[in-house]
């Protein structure tokens, strides 16, 4: 038999087997052909029909339920999202340092000899606060100066009023009035000179009245105040001590930890694209979310021995998370950074092979699909998901992650 009527006998045996398919199942093809059955419903691969617009539609988010203390436990930060630049960002190496404008070096202003010391190191105080007293010689005789110039200020009046009487009446000769006036206005000019030596001595002159009421009130006691509210972190005040007038190391140190100084070092090439105002992240290390601020100011001088410029940082420190003598990273925008809204890359995770990042609810995390764009070592440029604002996790998503998987897989046995 030849090739081709092979061929023909082979087409015809397919051509009987597929209508003897068609009068066994006589609606079939009409089922196919039917256009309102395709537009309304689909078979899937597993044999299940649906409508996948609906499907779509009604989705719902997948969560994470957690509370609060389970949250704190897997050591998740929650941060919002915010806007700033993606690449274009410099790391710099910072110092934390005291906030010179709330640190106070106590010396006593007279010298005296040390007789009761009331505060040690870590005991936080107030302004006003009485941190020892002295007892001074020079102080004494200061204040016993003030009480004697007063003294002859009140008999240089009481002659001043006598002799001005006298002279009205023609009692007095001129010259004796002159001279009566004369005495008190060196009277003045002496009170006003031993109060201005108490008040650099910092002895509030309206005291010394109750002075010269009290014989039992010394006149050698000398109070060392605290200027500033803080916290004492060095104490050179021993108790017998004789402190000179500004003794060094001083008596006391006091600090208010509640703002400090962030000073980062700017090399090279760097310095001209440091401004100050630019945003910065500040990396502690400590394994919490980065603190967020501003460069406040950015010094024109450079180091003598390190060759680098300073940037520094005024931060809020509530809590002494940043602590004096700490090395912190700095993340800075460079003056040619475009800001947009962005993630740290630690806030990503991959779910069924989509990005997601991990937004907080009030009974845990929902998972919410993100589109990326450009991306660097920490941050990933973010075009739609999440609005600026939005709270989510930074740190830990991991274990969220994990949590999302543990729960899919015990709704899973339950059904």
């Amino acid at each position: 038999m030849t090739k081709f009527k092979i061929k023909l006998l082979l087409v015809a045996a397919s051509a009987l087997a597929l209508a003897a398919c068609s009068a066994e199942s006589p609606g079939e093809q009409d089922h196919i052909n039917d256009p309102s059955i395709v537009s309304d419903g689909i078979e899937s691969e597993d044999g299940h029909e649906g409508n996948l617009q609906d499907s779509d539609d009604h989705e719902e988010a997948a969560e994470v339920h957690l509370d609060a203390s389970q949250i704190s436990e897997l050591g998740i930060v929650v941060s919002a999202v915010t806007r700033g630049p993606v690449d274009g960002i410099l790391e710099l190496p910072a110092e934390v340092g005291f906030d010179q404008n709330h640190l106070a070096h106590v010396t006593p202003r007279v010298s005296g000899i040390v007789r009761s010391v009331n505060v040690t190191e870590g005991d936080r105080v107030n302004a006003g606060d009485i941190l020892a007293v002295l007892n001074s010689r020079p102080l004494a005789d200061a204040k016993a100066g003030y009480l004697s110039a007063r003294a002859r200020l009140d008999l240089a009046e009481s002659s001043f009023d006598r002799e001005e009487r006298l002279w009205e009446r023609q009692i007095s000769a001129e010259q004796d009035f002159l001279d009566a006036r004369r005495a008190l206005e060196e009277a003045r000019i002496e009170v006003r000179s031993a109060g201005q030596q108490l008040d650099a001595l910092g002895v509030d002159v309206a005291t010394l009245r109750r002075m010269v009421a009290s014989s039992g009130i010394s006149l050698t006691r000398y109070e060392l105040a605290a200027p500033i509210s803080g916290t004492i972190i060095e104490r050179h005040a021993v108790l017998g001590e004789v402190l000179a007038e500004g003794a060094q190391p001083p008596a006391f140190i006091i600090a208010d930890t509640d703002s400090v100084w962030v000073d980062a070092a700017i090399y090279g090439a760097d310095l001209g694209r440091i401004r100050a105002g630019a945003q910065v992240s500040i990396d502690p290390g400590d394994g919490g979310s980065p603190i967020e601020s501003t460069i406040d100011f950015v010094s024109p001088q450079i180091g003598e021995r390190t060759r680098t410029g300073r940037a520094r940082i005024v931060i809020d420190n509530p809590g002494d998370r940043l602590r004096p003598g700490m090395f912190v990273t700095v993340f800075a925008a460079a003056s040619d950074a475009l800001p947009t809204l962005r993630v740290p890359v630690s806030a990503l995770q991959t779910v069924e092979g989509e990005s997601v990042v991990f937004v907080r609810t009030s009974d845990g995390f929902e998972v919410r699909h993100v589109q990326i764009g450009r991306r660097s070592d920490r941050y990933a440029e973010i075009l739609s998901g999440v609005a600026i604002g939005e709270m989510i996790a930074t740190t830990g998503t991991f274990s969220l992650k994990a949590e999302l998987q543990k729960e899919e897989f015990d709704d899973g046995h339950a059904h």
